[in-house]
C-alpha cells in the first residue's frame, strides 16, 4: 500500500511533538512513563534551590524538585516529584543541603523508615529544614566541640592547680610563669570566643557568597548546554550532508551530461556526412548536365533550338486563332453533313505551306 505525503508529513510531525514534550518533560526531571506523586514544602529561604534539583532517601533518587515559587509572604514554596510507591510517614523532613563544593543544592527526606499504615499521600505538605554549607559535610558537630573544649580546659585546669601547688614552694619564678601561662590560656580563650562572634555575624555573608557562586555556577551549566545543543545542530548537519551523498549525485549529473554530450555529436556527425553525400549528389547531377548527359542538359545547351520551337509553337497558335476566328464554321459541325472546302485568304499570315 502506497502512502501518500501527507501522511508521511503528519506522522513525522506527531513524533516531532511527542520527543518535544518529552525532552522538555526529562530535562524538567519529570519522567513521563512513571508513576509519581506532588508533595509541597514550605521554607524560609532555599540558600539557591532550583528546578531539577534531585530529591534523595540515604542517597538514592528517589525523584525531583520541579517548581520553586516566593509566597505573598516571602516565604519560599517548593514542589517536589516523587515517585509514587515511595510510602513516606507523616514525620518525615525535606531537608535542603549542599551536594558538591561547588554549591549544587538537594533534597534529601529524613526518615527513619518507611510506613505500613496512614503515609502522607500525594498532593500533601511535608516538614522543611535547610542545612548550612559546612554543617552539609561534617554534620551537627557543635556539641562535640563544646565537649572537648570543656574537657581541655579541664584538664589544663587540673595540671596548672598540680603544677602550682608542687613548684610554689620552690620557686616564686616557677609560679609566675604558670600563672603568665594560665593568663595565656584566658586569653585563648576569649579569642576564641571573639573568633566565634565573628563566624556568626559573617555567616549571612558567606551564605550571600556560596549563592553568587551557585548562580554561576548555574550559568556555567546553562552555557554548557547551550554548546552542547550548537554542537549536536553541527554533528547533524553535517550527518545530512554526508547523507545526501553529494559527490555521487554530482558524478553521476556529469556522466548523464558526458552522454548527452556525446550523443549529440554523433547526431550532429551523421547529419554531416548525410549533407556531404546529398552535396556529391547534387554535384554529380551538375557534372552529368554540364556534359550534356540527359534532357536537362540539352535543354541548357541547345539554347537556340529550344527558342525556335518555341516561336514556332507561338507562331502556330496565333494562326489557329486567327483561323477560328475568320472561319468559324469549319469548326462548327452539328447541323452540316459536309463540311466546306478551305478558302485559303489573300492575306494569309501562314510559311507557305
Amino acid at each position: 500500500m502506497k502512502i501518500s505525503n501527507e501522511v508521511r508529513v503528519a506522522v513525522l510531525a506527531l513524533i516531532a511533538i511527542f520527543v518535544f514534550v518529552y525532552g522538555f518533560n526529562f530535562l524538567k526531571g519529570n519522567d513521563l512513563f512513571k508513576r509519581t506523586g506532588t508533595y509541597y514544602i514550605v521554607y524560609d529561604q532555599v540558600n539557591g534551590l532550583a528546578p531539577p534539583a534531585p530529591v534523595t532517601v540515604n542517597g538514592v533518587q528517589v525523584g525531583s524538585v520541579i517548581d520553586v515559587q516566593i509566597l505573598d509572604n516571602l516565604d519560599i514554596w517548593v514542589e517536589l516529584s516523587l515517585d509514587r510507591d515511595l510510602r513516606l510517614p507523616k514525620d518525615v523532613v525535606a531537608d535542603i543541603y549542599t551536594i558538591s563544593p561547588l554549591g549544587e543544592k538537594g533534597v534529601r527526606l529524613l526518615i527513619e523508615s518507611l510506613c505500613k499504615n496512614n503515609c502522607v499521600q500525594s498532593g500533601d505538605t511535608l516538614q522543611g529544614n535547610v542545612t548550612s554549607f559546612l554543617t552539609s559535610f561534617t554534620g551537627d558537630m557543635s556539641s562535640t566541640i563544646d565537649e572537648t573544649k570543656d574537657a581541655v580546659s579541664s584538664a589544663l585546669s587540673a595540671a596548672m592547680d598540680s603544677m602550682n601547688v608542687k613548684f610554689s614552694d620552690e620557686s616564686e619564678a616557677i609560679g609566675e610563669s604558670f600563672a603568665d601561662m594560665q593568663s595565656i590560656l584566658k586569653n585563648l580563650n576569649r579569642s576564641s570566643r571573639k573568633l566565634d562572634k565573628l563566624l556568626d555575624g559573617s555567616t549571612d555573608n558567606i551564605a550571600k557568597t556560596i549563592v553568587n557562586l551557585e548562580g554561576a555556577t548555574s550559568n556555567l551549566k546553562s552555557t554548557k548546554e547551550q554548546l552542547d545543543r550548537v554542537l549536536a545542530g553541527a554533528e547533524t548537519f553535517t550527518s545530512d550532508i554526508n547523507s545526501l551523498n553529494l559527490k555521487s549525485k554530482l558524478n553521476k549529473t556529469v556522466d548523464g551530461i558526458d552522454g548527452a554530450l556525446s550523443s549529440t555529436v554523433e547526431k550532429v556527425k551523421s547529419t554531416l556526412d548525410k549533407a556531404d553525400k546529398a552535396i556529391s549528389g547534387v554535384d554529380d547531377i551538375l557534372a552529368k548536365v554540364k556534359d550534356g548527359d540527359g534532357s536537362i542538359s540539352q535543354l541548357m545547351n541547345d539554347e537556340a533550338k529550344l527558342y525556335n520551337n518555341v516561336n514556332e509553337a507561338a507562331l502556330d497558335l496565333q494562326l489557329l486563332m486567327q483561323d477560328i476566328r475568320l472561319n468559324p464554321k469549319r469548326y462548327i459541325r452539328i447541323f452540316r453533313a459536309k463540311s466546306p472546302n478551305y478558302e485559303k485568304p489573300e492575306d494569309d499570315p501562314g510559311r507557305g505551306e
